[in-house]
């Protein structure tokens, strides 16, 4: 009887240890600005077990795809994807290049359901300033009437296309750009461009450091709704997709009638799925460097707090053998940076990998703003830098996302939307506000 009640007693002890252990873990860390947590007292037992889960499950998920490595899986992944039925079912590339002159280029195309594309187009020269698509700082075009999908990276004078899978694309855009800062003045333009690489690609699902994942969630209140959200994480992640690749963009440009060659380091990304709703996103910050000697560095901090990540860093250094090496940590916090609505024109932060550490300065040269969705729900800034790393000069291109809470797209700027278009505008509102009056026009931007 006295072994049994020792034992009872040891059990009982051991369980009432467990639940105070659930119990510190569901509480909430002190939230910096009401949105941002600070490492609470219990962040480093949570980042241990974080750490831990994310390691097993990305074992669970990846160690046996080999397909991921395939020709076949390969060259279907980087041809434009077929949009679903799923109202938020996208499907985006974007380019960017700097070289040590200074000039820059960022193209970004996201396909959207019935043919819409959100479309903009930078071009940064040092002697005459910054060009860039006369439509913005809005982005939305129609490449059909609403009853057909775009089946192509193509409209509006842009088209964009694989021409070896993982290798090489196209980038050619014929119109107009106009003076950033001039909406009156229109130039004809070709642009013909090339990306080229034989680096890999960095497969955020897969890549991204388990260290800065375990990070963001040992911020977070471990409650019930983190528990449910956990079952679902497999089946959520699938349905981003989201890789990078370091390369070179060579070509030319024609504007107003004289010929520039461009030679760029730079890279690009495509993403796609049927998770990208901007109401979901509180902001984020993407900084992209192409360093001097042949170095790149991409950076990021998003801010998904229903996603229970409200301070995720992300991003990577590739070397000039294009090895990537994943951020392990960085002291950006977005809260220290632009928080009130305008993004600093000076930036220092370190980037640590398992290898090294980067100090980071970054001047901005130019920048510039534009709006996503059909009532102008996030407000971008693109800032054309100048940057030191280590010592090292380099050029590059940020980006600055802030949820446009009061913003609405002027009717100046919608007043030529087709009409099924108008019809269908307001869905976003309406989810916001719990109402869906016809399910036949659910869309998502």
């Amino acid at each position: 009887m006295y072994l049994f009640a020792t034992a009872f007693g040891g059990f009982a002890a051991f369980l009432l240890f467990l639940v105070l252990i659930i119990v510190l873990l569901r509480l909430k860390s002190q939230l910096i600005f009401g949105i941002y947590p600070a490492k609470g007292l219990f962040y480093q037992l949570k980042y241990i077990i974080a750490l831990l889960l994310v390691k097993r499950l990305r074992h669970r998920v990846y160690h046996k795809k080999d397909e991921l490595n395939s020709p076949e899986f390969l060259a279907q992944m980087d041809r434009p994807q077929a949009l679903s039925d799923n109202p938020q079912s996208y499907d985006v590339v974007s380019f960017m290049g700097a070289n040590e002159q200074g000039e820059k280029v960022f193209v970004t195309l996201e396909r959207r359901r019935r043919g819409v594309l959100k479309a903009c187009l930078y071009l940064y020269l040092p002697e005459h300033g910054l060009f860039c698509t006369p439509k913005l700082p809005d982005m939305l075009y129609f490449t059909t009437d609403g009853t057909r999908e775009n089946e192509e990276f193509k409209g509006c004078g842009f088209h964009i296309y694989p021409e070896e899978s993982m290798r090489q694309w196209r980038i050619r855009y014929e119109g107009e750009l106009r003076p950033a800062s001039d909406e009156r003045k229109c130039l004809p333009v070709q642009l013909n461009l090339q990306f080229t690489t034989q680096a890999p690609f960095f497969y955020y699902n897969r890549d991204l450091s388990s260290a800065v994942i375990a990070d963001s969630v040992a911020r977070e209140a471990w409650n019930d709704a983190f528990y449910n959200l956990l079952k679902n994480v497999p089946e959520m992640v699938e349905k981003r997709i989201h890789y990078e690749q370091s390369g070179q963009l060579v070509g030319e440009v024609q504007l107003a009638g004289r010929d520039l060659p461009l030679k760029l380091r730079g890279f690009r990304d495509h993403s796609f799925g049927t998770e990208r709703c901007l109401s979901n996103i509180n902001r984020y910050v993407y900084v992209a460097l192409f360093l001097a000697d042949g170095t790149s560095m991409v950076v990021g901090n998003l801010s998904q707090p229903s996603f229970f990540l409200s301070s995720l860093k992300v991003g990577y250094v590739c070397t000039p053998k294009g090895i990537y090496e994943p951020i392990t940590g960085c002291n950006f916090e977005l809260y220290t940076y632009g928080e009130k609505g305008t993004p600093p024109r000076h930036k220092n932060f370190i980037v640590q990998t398992a290898k090294s550490n980067y100090f980071v300065q970054i001047e901005e040269q130019q920048s510039t703003v534009r709006y996503l969705g059909a009532d102008w729900a996030s407000k971008i800034y693109n800032q054309f830098v100048a940057c030191t790393v280590n010592g090292v000069k380099g050029q590059g291109i940020t980006e600055y996302l802030y949820r446009n809470k009061h913003g609405e797209r002027p009717e100046a700027v919608s007043a030529t939307d087709p009409e099924w278009f108008r019809r269908v505008k307001s869905f976003e509102r309406s989810l916001s506000q719990g109402e869906l009056e016809d399910d036949d026009e659910v869309f998502f931007f």
